[in-house]
């Protein structure tokens, strides 16, 4: 639910948020979060410092 809400609060549509499949969602997420200024490391599924 917190991953819905976080991308919601990025301008993505509720409703959109909501429907998003797992896969989706992270993919969603760590693309918002990485236009943030964030690092996302796929290997571990971690955010990590720069």
């Amino acid at each position: 639910m917190i991953d819905c809400l976080y991308l919601v609060g990025r301008g993505v549509p509720f409703d959109v948020a909501m429907t998003l499949g797992e896969a989706e969602r992270v993919a969603f997420v760590v693309a918002c979060g990485e236009l943030d200024g964030l690092d996302f490391d796929w290997a571990s599924m971690t955010w990590v410092d720069r």
